[in-house]
């Protein structure tokens, strides 16, 4: 079960101030959350029940559409025809006309949304207490306003069904959003825009369980010259430099460096992040795997790896969700 805590009307961005350091490109397709979900091509969102279904439905069938790998959609998505009535039941017989429709699997979910408003202390405001004949302030005084709190509950669930009856996927959670609010403002938060916004923090999370993800990211290089003769410090610096505009060029100075410097983590590493960007990832590995056998606590490596699993598993993903037609 997981908390959210919204304050205000917004989320501060956060920024980061700092020498921009050297990094090397790295993209690829990275795994779902989970694997049973490829097996569907095209998914039905129906019967989403409760005061919060119909946004949470909405919310999900925008993360799904969302979910792009090399130009192509994910998922086809359809709607089907709700049931009626308040009362929820799970029933994959339910929704007979999203198989029909052709489907390879029906979703259906439920959201309950609780709210309440709580004292949430005071807020000093300073004032205009008397005014010239210009009406020019010349004197001000604090006044002191009563707040609240408005806190939001959703609690969504979700189940993916396969034509053949196989639940390939469930989700439930307990979202809650907080919203302050004193006297003094116009009006008070909306809980259907506090709902709506939960229900898309649900749907991005369900999104990244269903589909695989394809992103490009900008890896930091290792810097430290530790170890190395003045000679190879020089060749090495050079190297960083090139990772600016010539990466072909950094990764081959990195590579000329092994010979000299066989068990050095910092050239390894750059090596095996050489590899990974090419794609190599059989090469990539190994590397990051020669640099955790000299240092198993290295961070960096650790990631690598990681990266290449979830690519790994992407490429069995792809090979379920496409067959023959997998790119």
């Amino acid at each position: 079960m997981r908390f959210w805590t919204i304050i205000g009307t917004g989320l501060a961005g956060l920024v980061c101030t700092g020498a921009a350091a050297e990094t090397l490109p790295v993209e690829g397709i990275y795994a779902a959350g989970t694997d049973a979900p490829s097996r569907a091509r095209s998914i039905a969102l129906a019967g989403f029940a409760g005061r919060g279904g119909e946004r949470l439905a909405f919310a999900i069938d925008t993360a799904l559409r969302g979910a792009v790998i090399e130009g192509r959609p994910w998922f086809e998505l359809t709607f089907s025809e709700p049931p009626r009535g308040a009362t929820y039941t799970y029933d994959r017989d339910a929704d007979p006309a999203a198989y029909r429709g052709g489907a390879d699997a029906v979703m259906r979910g439920i959201a309950e949304v609780e709210w309440r408003d709580r004292d949430d202390g005071t807020k000093d405001v300073e004032e205009c207490a008397v005014r010239d004949e210009r009406g020019k302030c010349t004197e001000k005084k604090t006044v002191t306003y009563p707040c609240r709190a408005r806190e939001v509950t959703l609690r969504p669930e979700v189940r993916l069904v396969a034509r053949e009856g196989d639940l390939l996927y469930g989700k439930g959670d307990q979202l809650i959003a907080s919203q302050r609010f004193c006297k003094d403002e116009k009006g008070s938060p909306s809980v259907d825009s506090m709902v709506e916004q939960l229900a898309r923090q649900f749907a991005d999370a369900v999104r990244f369980d269903l589909a695989p993800s394809q992103r490009s990211e900008d890896i930091r290089v290792l810097e430290s010259r530790s170890g190395m003769s003045k000679p190879d410090q020089a060749a090495f610096k050079a190297a960083l430099k090139l990772t600016k505009n010539d990466v072909a060029g950094a990764c081959r100075a990195f590579a000329a460096l092994e010979a000299s410097n066989p068990q050095n983590i910092t050239v390894l590493f750059n090596i095996g992040l050489c590899s990974e960007s090419e794609g190599a990832l059989e090469e990539a590995a190994a590397r990051y795997e020669a640099v955790l056998a000299l240092s198993p606590r290295k961070l960096e490596p650790q990631e690598g790896l990681a990266r290449i699993a979830s690519r790994r598993r992407a490429e069995r993903q792809l090979s379920i969700h496409y067959g023959d037609e997998a790119p």
